[in-house]
């Protein structure tokens, strides 16, 4: 099959389940999968493919609302790229805002120590380490595979001597058996939906898994749950750095405020929703 022919066929699968920008993930498929660069279909669009069936195969999962990343096993993430597979959320530029931020209040900071609550692929606390090389982190996930995920992208970058991975549940597990030292901070993007919300989430979303998204009734428990835990193991000047949710702003504010923290600044991703929220006391 002539490789136009083959893009035109994934495009033609990929419209008919109706996945937005079908030319663009038609690209993405055949770089991945065949090894070539996507200009190519453009610059050599007669090319003969003789193994072409599994870019077919991958186009046809796809159409089945199963999520580009967890087909080709990788997602770029704050200019890395990062090994992903099921079971783990898949990166979202969103979250780039929550890595953004936290660079900016660890700026003139001098060997910072930080955790990670709810690692998941690994792509927060990576960007962190990645991008400030004097920091030193703690990640807790309660997924043994998101544990082994993320240490296959922190030796990617070769961070895994500042990183230290811990099996934890934040909604059960007693916070005094990590034997932490003080912490400048405390990232996560934890569940946030309620049980009510997820069931009107996109039935791609729902391919993820559901532990990285349901937080429970209301929406809000995980981050009350991670204050109530780590708040004591903050320094004076430490601070908890929060993804969250449409709408839960003034809710998340109010968890923070009833636990002492002061200084709270709210900021909006791309779309120009409140996104991130950073808390310290002083």
């Amino acid at each position: 099959m002539k490789l136009k022919t083959l893009f035109e066929t994934i495009v033609s699968i990929l419209k008919k389940a109706d996945i937005e920008n079908p030319q663009l993930e038609a690209l993405i498929i055949l770089q991945e999968i065949l090894k070539i660069p996507k200009h190519k279909i453009f610059t050599d669009p007669d090319l003969e493919i003789k193994d072409y069936q599994e870019a077919i195969n991958v186009a046809l999962q796809r159409s089945k609302k199963v999520p580009l990343g967890y087909l080709i096993k990788k997602k770029e993430f704050f200019g890395l790229e990062f090994y992903i597979e099921e079971g783990v959320l898949i990166p979202r530029p969103e979250t780039e805002v929550l890595v953004e931020k936290v660079l900016h209040q660890l700026e003139n900071l001098k060997n910072p120590l930080g955790l990670e609550v709810g690692v998941g692929s690994g792509c927060i606390s990576v960007s962190l380490l990645y991008n400030k090389k004097d920091l030193k982190m703690y990640a807790l996930d309660i997924s043994e595979k998101a544990l082994k995920i993320t240490k296959i992208n922190a030796e990617k970058y070769d961070l895994l001597d500042r990183l230290t991975l811990i099996k934890f549940d934040v909604m059960k597990d007693d916070v005094k058996d990590l034997n932490l030292d003080r912490l400048d901070f405390v990232v996560s993007n934890p569940p946030y939906i309620s049980e009510d919300e997820y069931e009107s989430l996109p039935e791609e979303v729902k391919k993820e898994p559901k532990e990285a998204l349901i937080s429970g009734k209301v929406g809000t428990e995980f981050y009350e749950k991670i204050v109530e835990k780590f708040k004591n193991y903050l320094k004076e000047y430490g601070f908890f750095a929060f993804e969250i949710g449409i709408n839960q702003a003034e809710k998340v504010k109010s968890i923070l405020e009833r636990n002492g923290f002061k200084n709270i600044k709210i900021y909006k991703d791309l779309a120009g929703i409140d996104r991130v929220l950073i808390a310290s006391k002083i």
